[in-house]
Parts: structure tokens; sequence; C-alpha cells
């Protein structure tokens, strides 16, 4: 590579060269000069850019002093080396008009639309216009606009993407890519094997998690496509779906009150610990879709602190008992303090037998059977005649003062309330799930979570701004699991509301400011859930590059992902370019 020695361009050769400076800097003719020529004329082009007053017809003027320049592209170099950094650096740069994005020259700035806004406004020729261009195929000049036919097209096969991202992770899993680590490949039995690099994993997971994407309040800000009568008839018919009757939830509720007075009275007398509760999930959050599930983690009155030093194992610590050691929890406390999570679920879960054999409400309880791996004692409580019985899951838990340092600050402007905020970050939890990772410690490791925090910051999800739909979006995509779900039993059961909230909150910290079609933010906030499926990755919301699909079987995210594209194509009235 070879640059310009005036705007220090990168260039394949002389020829880009001098090609480059005949049309940009107009100091020497395409068919070469000497080299005595070539220093003269590169110094009458510097001079023109600091203003030399030996050069003839200066048109272009500086707005910040008195030099004038023959050329624009002088000016813009005597802008970025004489008054680069002062106060008036803000005016030199180009700006994009759809985000932050500064670029002290146009092209740069037209290559960022191409990226990253989809050739919005600066469209770019597309590959097919250009021989000898990368993979990448933009809207062309002459095409107009064309957003929905934006693709990233593999070089290898008829595989296109949406995001230069998704095509990378294609490169990586079917033509094993070098520049993107960590993917499986395919061996000579046919067979899938992990990469052998121990750390390529990890790798490859922190750059997906690292990699741009377009937030939400861009991509419905480019949205031009038709809003039919069909979508919002649609949007409309699911909302009465998701809504629950005053007269079941309230019945609900009086029965689920009943029932947690009874079980924790009961539980504080067969047990020396004193014992507390608090509500979680989605019907104290206000996003139920029927009121027959209820979440209660509950916690004895013990001090424990967290590991938190140890970051081998992202959001999995070792626990400690601060309190005065209990006899009633010897049997799950090693010689180090150190609390056993499977040796106290095992004995919480015995305490939760004991407290159904003895209250009333018991009679109507049955007690699920679970995956192992499951962290809640669940139980089918037939509370009301006539009603399906309510999934109650019973969570056990250690109750952790204050905000976790491996956990992000919250910042969200979607809560009006800033009282919300400071009392979600007030504590944590820790719960008996079985870490997945190989770990020297793997017996002791406890799964940090924030069910308190996702309880309070849904709540008041719609306290900011004019958009009361930030709830009804979330009520919505639940229901589509659920839907699905019931249309095949058993082939959906690792991906969790769990994980939709982890999604929705990033997307609510992109939601529009302005007023926007309902229609509109769903189908970009189902194209955004599509792509994180298709990449097998949906971040933590509240521990960075923790990816909370990472565990959840290919084929499940496979018929999930087939299952979205269906609803986004009946809200965006044609099909979704892959």
């Amino acid at each position: 590579m070879k640059k310009c020695d005036i705007c220090f361009k990168d260039y394949k050769g002389d020829a880009g060269i001098r090609i480059h400076k005949s049309k940009a800097h107009k100091d020497e003719p395409l068919g070469g000069a000497s080299t005595k020529d070539k220093q003269s004329k590169t110094k009458t082009a510097v001079q023109a850019s600091y203003g030399d007053h030996q050069t003839k017809d200066f048109k272009f003027k500086c707005k910040f002093c008195d030099k004038r320049t023959e050329t624009e592209t002088g000016l813009r170099i005597h802008h970025g080396i004489v008054h680069k950094g002062g106060n008036h650096a803000d005016d030199l740069l180009f700006k994009c008009k759809f985000c932050d994005k500064t670029s002290q020259t146009e092209r740069g700035l037209k290559i960022h639309h191409g990226r990253v806004h989809q050739g919005t406004t600066y469209p770019e020729p597309s590959s097919t216009d250009q021989k000898g261009s990368g993979t990448k195929s933009v809207p062309d000049a002459h095409g107009g606009n064309h957003t929905d036919d934006l693709q990233f097209n593999c070089k290898f096969c008829d595989k296109t993407s949406q995001t230069e991202r998704g095509l990378k992770i294609h490169h990586g899993r079917v033509h094993q890519d070098k520049d993107f680590p960590g993917h499986c490949y395919k061996n000579s039995t046919g067979s899938t094997a992990a990469t052998k690099d121990p750390y390529a994993k990890s790798v490859a997971k922190e750059e997906l998690l690292r990699s741009p994407s377009v937030p939400l309040d861009m991509m419905v800000k480019i949205d031009k496509a038709t809003v039919t009568d069909q979508a919002i008839d649609r949007l409309s018919d699911q909302l009465e779906e998701c809504k629950m009757s005053k007269k079941d939830s309230s019945a609900a509720s009086e029965a689920m009150n009943s029932f947690t007075d009874s079980f924790l009275t009961e539980l504080n007398k067969i047990s020396k610990l004193k014992w507390f509760f608090f509500n979680s999930g989605s019907f104290y959050d206000k996003t139920r879709n029927s009121p027959d599930e209820f979440d209660l983690m509950i916690y004895p009155d013990v001090q424990v602190s967290v590991d938190f030093d140890d970051k081998s194992v992202l959001g999995f610590y070792k626990v400690k008992m601060v309190s005065t050691r209990v006899p009633e929890l010897d049997g799950t406390v090693t010689r180090n303090d150190y609390i056993r999570p499977e040796a106290y679920k095992t004995y919480v879960f015995e305490l939760f037998d004991r407290v159904l054999q003895k209250i009333r409400e018991g009679r109507r309880v049955t007690k699920r059977v679970k995956s192992r791996n499951s962290p809640a004692y669940t139980i089918d409580y037939k509370a009301i005649p006539g009603k399906n019985a309510i999934d109650v899951d019973l969570v056990p838990c250690f109750k952790i003062e204050g905000w976790p340092p491996v956990a992000k600050r919250l910042d969200p402007k979607w809560i009006s309330y800033d009282s919300v905020v400071h009392n979600a970050m007030k504590s944590c939890d820790v719960v008996c799930k079985r870490c997945p990772h190989d770990h020297p410690d793997n017996n002791l490791l406890w799964r940090l979570s924030f069910a308190k925090a996702e309880k309070m910051l849904m709540k008041h999800a719609n306290s900011s701004g004019d958009s009361t739909f930030k709830k009804d979006a979330y009520r919505f995509i639940k229901l589509y699991i659920c839907n699905m779900k019931d249309q095949c039993p058993g082939k959906i059961q690792k991906f969790s509301s769990y994980c939709i909230k982890q999604f929705i909150f990033t997307e609510f910290d992109n939601w529009p400011n302005k007023p926007t079609e309902e229609v509109i933010i769903q189908r970009n906030i189902l194209n955004h859930l599509i792509e994180g499926l298709e990449e097998r990755c949906i971040p933590n919301y509240f521990l960075q590059n923790d990816n909370v699909l990472q565990f959840i079987p290919t084929d499940e995210l496979d018929l999930l992902c087939r299952g979205m594209i269906m609803e986004y194509e009946k809200l965006h009235g044609k099909k979704r370019s892959k």
C-alpha cells in the first residue's frame, strides 16, 4: 500500500495515487511527471492547504482564520492540521444525521452510512456494479434507497445476511473462516466438533458480543415499509389475548396470598432459621398473559459473602457463610465455610416437602418432577375450582446485599423514577443452578440472579415517555413463544421468559423517542430477535459478555427462529430476506 503525500490516503500503487491527485489535488497529469516536477507540485498543493499567498485563485476561505485555498480538499487539510482540537473541532467534521458518528471526510461518512444505516441517503454502488468488490452488497446509486434489498453476500456460497456480523458467523460455522474462530467445524466423519483452541470459543463469544448492531430507534426511523390494516388488527387481537380479566387475576392473587402466608408460617415453625420471601416473575410486574404462574424467592436470615474476585466462570461464584454457623445448615457447609448449592437445595426441598404435608393448601398441591438442574421446587396448585392449576416455582436462594461489582450499573432512560433504579440495585441473589462449565470448584458454584431488579425494571418500563407499548411488546413475544410451545409440545424447554427479558431490556434502551407506529416497532424488535437467534447470541443485560443462549440446543433455536420469522412476515406483509 502507498500513501498520498498530501492527504495520506492509501492506494495500491502509483497509478491509483496519480489518478487520485489529478482529481482531488489537481497537481499532476495522468501520464506522470518527473521527481522534480512532483516535488514542485506537491509543495504547491501543500502551500494551498495552508493558504500560501503566492498561489492564485484562492476561492475556498477558512471560516476560522484568513487562510484561503485553491481546492476544497486543501481547505479540509488546513482545518485538520491548523484548527484540529480547537473550540470549533465539531464544526470541522462531517456529522451523521442518524446517530452521533462523525467523520473527517465526506467519503468516510458515506461508508459509515452504507455499513451502519444501510445506505440511507448516501447509497454506495452495489457489488454487481463494481468488478472486484468485496462480499458486501449495498443499495446501488441508480436504484435508490432499497433498504429491504440490503444484504451481505458470502463469497463461498449463495448465503446472504442482512448484517456483516451475521456473515462473519456464517463464515465461521460453514466455511471455517479463520478470521472468526471458535465455531464448530465438520470433521472427516461428518460429525460436528469444536475447534481445538481452548480459548477460541471465549474469543469468538466476546467478539460477537462486542459487534455493533443497528439500534432499534435507528431501524424504526429507516423502516419505510407500509403498515397494513391486517398488521394493526393482528396486534390489536393479540393485545386482547394477552389481557387478564380482573376477576381471574384477583382470584389467583388472593389464593396465592393465602398459600404464601400459610407456607411461610409453617416453614418458620419447623425450621430454626428465620425465612423470608419476595415475589418475582411476570404476574407481579404486570406482564403475565394468564394468572396461572407465580414465582417466590425464599431465603433465610443468614449473612453470606460472594467471591466475585473469581472471574473464571462468568455469572457463577462461590458463596461463603459469614453468620455464626447454624447447626441446621452444617450438612451443607464445607470446612472452609463455603456453602454447597446441591446440598443446600436438597435440604430446603426436604423442608418444603414437610411444609406441604402440614398446611391445608397442601391437599390441593401436586409436586412436579423437573430436571435436576432446575433451581426451583415446582408445584401445581389447584386453587380455584374449574380453573387451571397455578404453576408455582419456589426458589431457594440467598440474598446478597449491595450491587455486585461484576454487574453493570443500571441507567435506563425508560424509567422516570430514580428511586426505582436505586432500589433495584440494592441487592441481588444466588440460586442453586448447576454450573455447566468445567471448574475445579464446580460443586461450590452458585448462579448469580437479578430477579428483584428484573421485576422492578419491567414493572416500571412504561413510566417514562409517551409510549405505553413497551410492556405490550414484551407480552407479544411471550405470546408467540407460548403459542409455539402449544404447537410443538416438548420441543421448547430451555428458552424461557428470562431470555426474553434480557433481550427486551436492551431494546428498551434503544426505544424511539418520538411516538411511532406500534407495528413498525414490533416488527423491528422481532427482526432483532431473529438476528439474535440466527447468530446464537442474546447478551445478558446485567452481565457483560454473557450470552444467555449459549446452552440452548441448536434445534430449539432453529425452531424459535422459524416461528419468529413467521410472526415478522405477518407484521411486515412480505417474506423476510435471508
